[in-house]
């Protein structure tokens, strides 16, 4: 048994149609994806946002950031003092 495989018109046409078709769903399905991901930033960004922000506007260090910060700043002290 043979099959003869044609490309008529008309077949030409449809593969066209559903390659187009395919491209224009896969743009859209794209495009719906990232608006979704542009709607929510990742929580962690948003949540260091926030603290520095806070910090900003209060002016005050975190205490334990001021802990660990207290043997630099007393070496730059002890600098500054044996300077002059």
């Amino acid at each position: 048994m043979e099959y003869r495989f044609s490309l008529t018109p008309r077949l030409i046409a449809l593969a066209i149609f559903s390659g187009v078709a395919l491209l224009v769903l896969l743009f859209a399905l794209g495009y719906q994806i990232g608006q979704s991901m542009a709607e929510r930033p990742a929580p962690a960004v948003v949540d260091n946002a926030a603290k520095r922000a806070r910090q900003q506007l209060t002016g005050k260090v975190n205490s334990e950031a001021a802990t660990m910060a207290a043997p630099v700043t007393e070496r730059v002290n002890a600098a500054q003092k044996a300077a002059q």
